[in-house]
């Protein structure tokens, strides 16, 4: 079978891609211009006709060269997003998430202070210092492979963004619905303490640590 990239090349123009990448599409729409080209030629049509046949089997080049740098845009953005914001941010989940289970499994507990009619906020010290580093390590990353600062944000508030979700939409109902016998604004109280203790101190730990690193990169991907 004749090679039929220089063709395809002539017939997409210029796409502005990477050369390796470039080869890669051509050599994938080459195989399947060879197969439409061959399924003809089994089928009687000689090879020269088989061969424009299967060329003029696509009717718009130009709308190809648009779907194709559509999709590879498309995979860049997601690549970029995920070197950026979903790598990091997993990361400093699962860094959240191990600082705290070493912290029970070394005995540390919650400094407790009570509040009126029964209720109480927790105050988990070693781990409020310590979150800082974690906000660091994760804005400090996400800036250092080109993300924005909004980026680095989103990363270094990841285990909180996280974990408000799962509360909103599983703890949340939960807890407004079984045990009717604690009347609605004590749960409402308890779930205000809750947010102070877990997520509003929280997050001003790990902003703090993230702080000195939300600048702009001095090259974006």
């Amino acid at each position: 079978m004749p090679d039929h990239r220089p063709i395809l090349k002539s017939c997409l123009g210029e796409m502005g891609l990477a050369p390796q990448r470039e080869e890669e599409i051509l050599r994938e729409l080459g195989d399947h211009v060879e197969d439409h080209a061959a399924a003809l030629e089994a089928r009687g049509v000689p090879q020269d006709a088989a061969a424009r046949e299967a060329l003029d089997s696509v009717p718009d080049w130009l709308e190809l060269r648009k779907e194709i740098l559509a999709e590879e845009n498309a995979e860049e953005i997601m690549n970029y997003r995920t070197k950026v914001l979903w790598l990091p941010a997993f990361c400093t989940f699962l860094l959240n998430g191990l600082l705290l289970a070493l912290l029970q499994v070394a005995g540390l507990r919650p400094h407790i202070y009570w509040l009126n009619r029964g209720l109480f906020i927790p105050f988990y010290i070693p781990w409020l210092l310590a979150l800082p580093i974690i906000g660091a390590v994760g804005a400090f990353w996400s800036k250092r492979v080109g993300g924005r600062v909004s980026h680095q944000l989103l990363v270094s508030l990841a285990p909180l963004i996280i974990w408000l979700g799962i509360m909103m939409t599983v703890f949340l109902p939960l807890a407004l619905i079984v045990d009717r016998r604690v009347p609605l604004n004590l749960k409402m109280e308890s779930l205000l303490t809750y947010v102070v203790a877990w997520m509003l101190l929280p997050s001003l730990a790990l902003s703090l640590g993230a702080l000195p690193f939300l600048r702009k990169p001095q090259a974006q991907s």
